[in-house]
């Protein structure tokens, strides 16, 4: 088989001296992310700033924050679809999530720790406080990029202050004998931008533009997974593309994983500079949540695109 047949995603180093901007390796990557975002929708960063202490701790976390009883956990409720608890669905038996919003906040941190622990647990605030401040840290350059690369920086203080983090905790568990492997549907990620971590176990499976189907190796604790939202296709005037993707349990031991995805607040609308003659003008202005909401519908899910359901022209 040629290496044709097997399409890989491009890995991008985050390291410490390609960060700085202006320098000659900082334009280089914002080139080299611009172009993975705009023909995978996503890639693999090279990001060394989270200590694989911190990497232990979050992983061992996780599993703490499962093992509770289910009663315990379906606590995790939200007002915003997706946000909160989900498991025990028939059709996908594998699956289960919890969602931490403002994940960035502390606060709201000891807020669903004190749901999940009364007496509270200032070691998970901690810990998950830790992790998703290093995250959001490595969003947000993407995002600087992203603006550097289209000439538009000049957004990017805006764009950070309306950035809202949305923390989930997954876990897959193993199939049974008969039971269907598929622990997450093929979608695409109705937030602007995503930044999920494995654990040792890959079952993320992530679909080309021309369907090909691109899996994961084994998972390593410097590598995170970058993923393009809907509402970021939508933001960049369909220039970004939102790949499809899915989990798989091909594993005989769970799968534990993170994602953190950034939402925004206000209305998100293109930037009059992505609009031109060859890019004419293909989404309305629209409210985030309220495509969550839309997304959640009959009309959303049935649709082929539901953001252009939402808010295309």
């Amino acid at each position: 088989m040629g290496s044709e047949t097997h399409p890989k995603l491009p890995i991008i180093d985050f390291s410490e001296e390609n960060l700085k901007p202006g320098s000659d390796s900082w334009f280089s990557v914002c080139h080299d992310v611009r172009h993975a975002l705009e023909e995978y929708g996503c890639f693999m960063a090279y990001y060394n700033q989270v200590p694989l202490e911190l990497h232990n701790k979050i992983f061992n976390a996780l599993g703490e924050l499962f093992d509770l009883p289910t009663e315990i956990k379906v606590k995790n409720t939200s007002d915003k679809p997706s946000h909160g608890y989900i498991g025990q669905i028939p059709a996908y038996p594998l699956h289960e999530s919890m969602g931490i919003d403002h994940a960035t906040n502390l606060e709201e941190i000891q807020s669903f720790a004190k749901l999940m622990w009364p007496a509270g647990n200032e070691h998970f605030c901690e810990v998950v406080h830790s992790y998703t401040s290093l995250l959001a840290e490595l969003e947000q350059v993407v995002m600087r990029m992203v603006l550097q690369s289209y000439g538009i920086e000049k957004y990017f203080d805006s764009h950070i202050a309306s950035t809202r983090y949305l923390l989930r905790c997954l876990k897959n568990r193993v199939p049974k004998m008969n039971e269907n492997d598929i622990a997450f549907p093929t979608h695409s990620d109705k937030s602007f931008m995503t930044i999920l971590q494995q654990n040792h176990v890959s079952g993320l499976e992530v679909d080309t533009k021309d369907g090909k189907s691109i899996g994961f190796g084994p998972p390593s604790p410097s590598v995170f997974i970058v993923i393009a939202g809907d509402a970021f296709m939508a933001w960049s005037n369909g220039r970004i593309h939102p790949p499809k993707h899915r989990v798989i349990m091909r594993a005989n031991e769970e799968r534990y994983s993170l994602a953190l995805f950034a939402f925004k607040n206000g209305m998100i609308k293109v930037p009059e500079e992505l609009v031109d003659d060859k890019h004419p003008l293909q989404f309305k202005p629209f409210d985030h949540v309220g495509f969550i909401r839309f997304f959640h519908t009959e009309e959303g899910r049935k649709s082929n695109s539901a953001i252009k359901a939402y808010c295309g022209i």
